[in-house]
């Protein structure tokens, strides 16, 4: 039996070594199975499942059965099942095009199949709600739990895991990193200001910190944790985190790493249950906010919004969705946008200028790299595409 040290030492080994090649012909697809082997396929795709703290269920396996084209995008559903039953899932990352990492409540497992053995790893205890996950260099997760407890649990690439941010009272929405060493996780405001940790160790040790200058919130501002992607850092010092539930959905803007901010408003919907949920922006300048409320789902109007100059203006980009969107995430150039919420899930290929409906399936959260985009949701379900356009 591989123990958990040497698991993850083949997985650092694993990453670092794939994280130098685009993409590699013949690969091997492993799904987790109850801490049983499912099945293994080469010249498919490497999968590396994890999942919320208790054995992952059977998946039902979809490879490549059918290659699709909607207007101008083509795609092929290469994995669509269930990485764990009962139990949404909401966080999601890609490594290159290699491996897929998934959390989702109570913990989280890993598995990988080495030598015809499968690994399984025990959950994280105390987690709540995984909302989001960030991969280093080497190999090491950050996974981030929402909930009473605001927590930050690293799993290291010898076997560790670690709690590493654990404070009572502080719900957490998100991180993102600028780069393999610092970044910034926000949660819901404390004492009138929204709460703000920094790391600049790779997530291993995790600092609350107070800005020079953050506006204050607006009555019963908010953040959302629908998918994690309601803050990101963008190129080496701007970074962005969402709003909503007041009278005005913001867009907090700094552009030193945190140490200053400002807050800009939005015309996105905003009130009781009503904000950003969430966002990408592909430059500093050039994105798309997106959201709505998820109690009146088939509100549509102003629920998402493009700008070119930083949040400065904004253009109405909604036409074309069904209502109420938790994530939206594409491509490094803003060319293929996927959104995913209550009423289906969209694509654009002109930054939001018109919406395709992809199909009626709903999801919670989204990754994309450069050739695949995947999707997770509620009871674990997971689709994975291979696109082009």
């Amino acid at each position: 039996m591989i123990t958990s040290r040497n698991f993850f030492n083949q997985v650092s080994t694993l990453f670092v070594r794939y994280l130098t090649f685009p993409f590699v012909s013949v690969l091997k697809f492993i799904l987790v199975s109850g801490g049983r082997k499912v099945a293994q396929f080469t010249s498919v795709y490497k999968f590396i499942v994890a999942s919320g703290g208790r054995k992952v269920a059977p998946l039902q396996i979809l490879l490549l059965v059918s290659c699709k084209s909607t207007d101008n995008l083509q795609y092929a559903t290469i994995y669509h099942g269930q990485s764990i039953a009962g139990f949404h899932a909401r966080a999601v990352t890609f490594v290159n095009d290699d491996a897929l990492i998934i959390g989702g409540p109570n913990g989280v497992y890993c598995g990988k199949y080495f030598g015809g053995d499968l690994i399984e790893q025990p959950a994280l205890i105390g987690a709540e709600d995984l909302r989001d996950i960030h991969l280093f260099m080497n190999g090491t997760i950050a996974l981030l739990s929402s909930g009473d407890t605001g927590k930050i649990y690293i799993v290291g690439f010898n076997g560790e895991q670690a709690t590493v941010f654990d404070t009572a009272g502080v719900f957490l929405d998100g991180m993102d990193f600028f780069d393999d060493k610092s970044g910034i996780a926000y949660g819901d405001p404390i004492n009138g200001k929204f709460f703000l940790t920094q790391t600049h160790d790779a997530g291993r040790s995790w600092t609350a910190f107070t800005p020079e200058f953050i506006p204050t919130i607006l009555k019963n501002e908010a953040g959302f944790a629908a998918s994690g992607t309601g803050i990101q850092c963008i190129n080496d010092s701007t970074v962005y985190f969402a709003t909503g539930m007041a009278d005005t959905a913001r867009l907090f803007c700094s552009y030193d790493r945190g140490k200053n901010w400002i807050a800009k408003n939005t015309p996105l919907k905003s009130g009781d249950s009503y904000g950003i949920y969430s966002m990408y922006f592909w430059s500093a300048t050039e994105g798309v906010i997106i959201g709505g409320s998820w109690k009146e789902t088939e509100y549509k109007k102003k629920i998402c919004y493009y700008t070119s100059d930083g949040g400065d203006t904004w253009i109405n980009r909604s036409k074309g969705l069904g209502g109420y969107t938790s994530c939206i995430q594409g491509n490094e150039n803003g060319s293929c946008l996927f959104a995913t919420g209550d009423h289906g899930t969209y694509y654009t290929l002109d930054k939001g200028l018109n919406w395709n409906l992809l199909f009626e399936r709903n999801y919670y959260s989204i990754a994309v790299s450069n050739d695949f985009v995947a999707f997770v949701g509620r009871d674990g379900v997971v689709e994975i595409l291979r696109f082009k356009f």
